[in-house]
């Protein structure tokens, strides 16, 4: 069995507060994009664990996509494995949330291979337990999603927009981003109902009601997210902003042959320089 794991986007992220739990109470846009990860699923005795390819990050049991497999077996009581190969494409800590992208595919996957049979509800709880955002990634497309981000709304009518999405230096620690939040209070919110229309609106290319809160604190932990979001701008991105905590962030362009010109003169200087596009709900 052969899954594909598509990264996120975050169009919009408010924060609200902090939870008694510690956990910040968000607002956000999310819709997921083509980049992705691959995993392939075969029966095994036990579980086994591969990564093909993923620089620093974990290759044993911390790994979500392990984490995932053991919370689902041991939920349902099975008692074969499975082997597990996962080739990584998606950047790491970088705001575009690819190891919660594994696990959701991790999770639907072996729901299938070891007939399961839970629900998408099952599994968005268990999944939860993993990481706020692997909730989200099993939901294809454009979506409203609230909370830590388990409460999660589809919206129909997403667009294919052309991306590019550049990684500035090294991956920040998303707890890190948040604690310094409050030092660098956000300017403005983004406004979600007209943020819904810019998104859903074929003709509309005004993303201006979008904005991710997170970005000011980031900036200045990594003062390089400013330089690349000038640069994609320069390019000619329409709008350029960070995802989720970063460190990544995505320019959109007003088509594929206009992205793919940026990215081949934006990698000259980023090595992590990627052309993608969202995907359609």
């Amino acid at each position: 069995m052969r899954l594909t794991a598509h990264a996120k986007i975050n169009w919009a992220l408010n924060v609200l507060g902090r939870r008694p739990d510690g956990y910040h109470e968000l607002d956000m846009l999310v819709q997921r994009i083509e980049l992705a990860d691959t995993l392939e699923l075969l029966p095994a005795d036990s579980l086994e664990f591969e990564l093909v390819n993923g620089g620093d990050i974990p290759r044993d049991d911390s790994n979500l996509v392990m984490r995932a497999a053991m919370a689902l077996r041991a939920a349902c009581g099975v008692r074969h494995g499975a082997r597990i190969r996962l080739f990584k494409r998606i950047p790491s800590q970088a705001g575009l949330g690819g190891g919660s992208a594994d696990a959701a595919a991790a999770l639907e996957g072996l729901n299938q291979l070891w007939r399961c049979g839970l629900s998408a509800a099952h599994l968005a709880e268990m999944g939860l337990k993993l990481g706020a955002d692997v909730p989200l990634c099993l939901i294809p497309g454009l979506m409203h999603a609230q909370g830590i981000g388990e409460r999660v709304t589809e919206i129909p009518g997403g667009r294919e927009l052309d991306l590019v999405i550049l990684q500035p230096g090294t991956g920040l620690q998303t707890a890190e981003v948040f604690r310094r939040h409050a030092d660098y209070p956000p300017e403005k919110a983004a406004d979600i109902a007209a943020g819904i229309s810019a998104l859903t609106d074929s003709s509309a290319m005004n993303f201006m009601p979008l904005v991710n809160q997170l970005q000011p604190a980031a900036e200045a932990l990594l003062p390089d997210i400013a330089r690349a979001i000038a640069e994609l701008n320069t390019a000619g991105a329409v709008f350029a902003q960070m995802s989720g905590s970063g460190s990544a962030v995505f320019g959109v362009f007003p088509a594929a042959t206009s992205a793919a010109r940026a990215q081949q003169e934006l990698s000259v200087n980023w090595p992590v320089c990627i052309q993608t596009k969202t995907l359609a709900s």
